[in-house]
């Protein structure tokens, strides 16, 4: 039977120990990391954890709404199977929660509800370096020689937290607002203390001109954040810097995951290093469609 259980009746131990034994295993779905990115989250439970799906849960005028954290790109069920359809979890959604707009994650299926579907670029680095670059395409290859020719070297002292986390407020302020610059912050410093995050940082003229901020979880590392200065871009920086993280031998047989895009240029860079597209959907159930399912007229 599916429970909807409140966040103080969330055993976390048991919680975590069935989104580590679930097929779809990520830190997304992982109790501190929810607890770091969710306002406040609830969950729905299948029997004692066999599976779990988490509900970040606002208010919001009165209405109670489910919806996706920031750096958060997948959530959804979490289970043993290798693909399942949550159409069942998505109908035991309380009645009083009356809008949701989230995203399931990539073994995750429904018939009802979808609003659109996304796409996500995943690289193995089961080969060496040499066969990885034999996927780039010719303009990151061209990049690359261009970012050599300028003797680019990487940062004996990546960037603190906090010196990433000024440089990327100095060059994305228009892309995010100081609540979740804030936010990516304490999930940086949080990651680095448990150990799961790591920053890897190009040496510039005067300090660092271009970081990338890294999850390893489960043998997949997640590119959560990164920046590059006006010197990074002209030089390369990027390119560079991703291409020495797939050498580093510590990270043969993981995979890394490019964290999106649907945004063709993004998408257009990553698949350039011969990532693989992955497909994960949007669910979605408006305020109008939870009122009617509330008086009984739709399921």
């Amino acid at each position: 039977m599916i429970h909807y259980v409140a966040n103080n009746n969330i055993d976390y131990e048991k919680w975590d120990k069935c989104i580590i034994g679930s097929v779809n295993n990520t830190f997304y779905a992982k109790s501190w990391y929810l607890d770091l990115v969710c306002e406040q989250w609830d969950a729905l439970v299948l029997n004692d954890f066999e599976a779990v799906m988490p509900l970040p849960k606002r208010k919001k005028w009165g209405i109670k709404y489910i919806y996706q954290p920031f750096m958060c790109q997948q959530l959804g069920l979490f289970h043993k199977h290798e693909r399942y359809c949550v159409d069942e979890f998505i109908l035991a959604i309380p009645k009083e929660i009356l809008h949701f707009n989230f995203n399931l994650n990539t073994h995750n299926s429904s018939t009802i509800s979808v609003l659109k579907s996304n796409v996500n670029y995943l690289l193995p680095l089961d080969k060496d370096i040499k066969e990885l670059r034999a996927n780039y395409s010719k303009s990151h290859l061209k990049n690359l020689r261009r970012a050599n020719k300028n003797n680019l070297s990487i940062a004996t002292v990546p960037d603190s937290a906090e010196q990433f986390s000024k440089n990327k407020r100095l060059l994305a302020s228009s892309f995010m607002n100081a609540k979740q610059f804030d936010l990516e912050l304490k999930i940086i410093n949080t990651s680095l203390k448990l150990g799961k995050g790591e920053i890897f940082s190009v040496k510039g003229g005067i300090g660092n001109c271009c970081s990338v901020f890294v999850i390893n979880d489960n043998k997949r590392l997640y590119l959560l954040s990164s920046y590059s200065n006006e010197e990074g871009k002209q030089k390369s920086a990027y390119f560079f810097l991703l291409d020495y993280i797939f050498s580093l031998e510590k990270f043969r047989g993981f995979v890394f995951d490019f964290e999106g895009s649907n945004l063709e240029g993004i998408a257009q860079r990553n698949k350039g290093f011969g990532a693989r597209p992955t497909t994960y959907f949007t669910i979605y159930q408006s305020l109008w469609g939870s009122f009617l399912k509330l008086i009984g007229i739709t399921k």
